[in-house]
């Protein structure tokens, strides 16, 4: 026995069940229009999710290699103002150098190895600045602080200025220019400790890699592309800042009223040869670090149109047609008004009508 017809019960459930998919399809263009994207974006581009895939990946990258340019553009900022202020420092007393070495006497003789004191404090407190617990010039070691303060004890057991000062006297009295250029760079002389051959290699506790200098010479590099590697080109272990050191403490370990007028004289001449080496040495440091920023710049460049492309291809495949969306829902629409009408037409219709 066969039924061919549907119960009343039935025949509702099953118009309630397509009004309810029809309001439901209706709220999803409704949202579509709303939001300007496709509600089932992988159903909708099929073949080319996996493009779509890459193409957001792509962002992504973008977007990262964006965010590591700013961070290391302002690490190179900050090493800049810092090797300004290290310049500014070491001028000054390259100044007061320069003044003595004619004479050997006078009130700028007097005060010559306090101010070189002072800038080599500025130095190590330039030379530790830090950026989100990173130690800027301490190469590939910026976990450790790189510049040990000139009367601070260093983990070897000496504090820098007391490791020249005993060099220095070691060597015996300095009354002529002779002695002081032996006292700078004879045997187990001034010169040796920054070049860390003092006491026959770097292992003597008096070294410039032992007491001055905690961090490494391997300059960090980080990235501004798959392709683009960026140098952070100055440590404080490079040899323009042995260079500088050397010429400051040379002035910051020897008063004037200490050695001989003739002495004195070559130690400001030598410290201030040495301090003016340095700090045009530095400032060809400043260039290269300078030429790194302008890469940074050019790359985020690149990378702000890559990403307007990358977005414009995502937003094509992603984006809803308002005019196709706008017509199925306008479909949707007369269905289920229809459906109502059909509904409300049929619930009136009565057998006593037809009697």
């Amino acid at each position: 026995m066969s039924v061919s017809s549907i119960s009343t019960m039935a025949l509702a459930r099953q118009t309630r069940n397509l009004v309810r998919t029809m309001q439901s399809d209706m709220h999803t263009l409704e949202l579509e229009i709303g939001t300007g994207k496709k509600s089932d974006v992988a159903g909708s581009v099929g073949s080319r999710a996996a493009l779509l895939l890459d193409l957001r990946n792509a962002r992504q990258t973008t977007a990262e290699y964006r965010q590591s340019i700013q961070t290391q553009s302002s690490r190179l900022t900050l090493m800049q103002e810092a090797l300004d202020k290290v310049r500014g420092s070491a001028t000054q007393v390259r100044d007061l150098a320069l003044s003595v070495s004619g004479s050997g006497v006078g009130a700028a003789a007097a005060t010559i190895d306090e101010a070189a004191l002072n800038a080599i404090q500025t130095l190590s407190s330039m030379f530790n600045s830090s950026q989100s617990g990173r130690y800027l010039f301490a190469g590939t070691r910026f976990d450790t602080r790189p510049m040990q303060p000139p009367t601070e004890t260093a983990p070897s057991g000496i504090a820098p200025l007391d490791a020249v000062k005993s060099v220095l006297s070691s060597l015996g009295p300095t009354s002529t220019a002779a002695d002081v250029d032996a006292a700078l760079n004879g045997p187990n002389g001034l010169s040796s400790i920054f070049s860390d051959t003092y006491g026959g290699g770097p292992a003597a506790p008096e070294n410039f890699s032992k007491t001055f200098f905690l961090g490494s010479t391997t300059q960090v590099q980080g990235r501004a592309g798959e392709d683009l590697p960026v140098t952070y080109a100055c440590t404080a272990g490079d040899e323009p800042v042995r260079t500088l050191l050397k010429g400051l403490y040379l002035l910051a370990a020897v008063p004037s009223e200490s050695v001989s007028t003739e002495a004195y004289q070559r130690i400001a001449d030598q410290g201030w040869r040495l301090i003016t080496q340095a700090t045009d040495e530095l400032i060809d440091t400043q260039g290269i670090i300078g030429l790194q920023e302008e890469l940074l710049k050019r790359a985020d460049e690149r990378h702000e149109v890559e990403d307007g492309l990358l977005s414009k291809q995502i937003t094509q495949m992603e984006m809803a047609d308002p005019y196709e969306t706008g017509l199925r829902l306008n479909t949707l629409e007369t269905q289920l008004e229809a459906t109502f009408a059909m509904t409300s037409r049929i619930s009136k219709l009565s057998l006593i009508d037809f009697l």
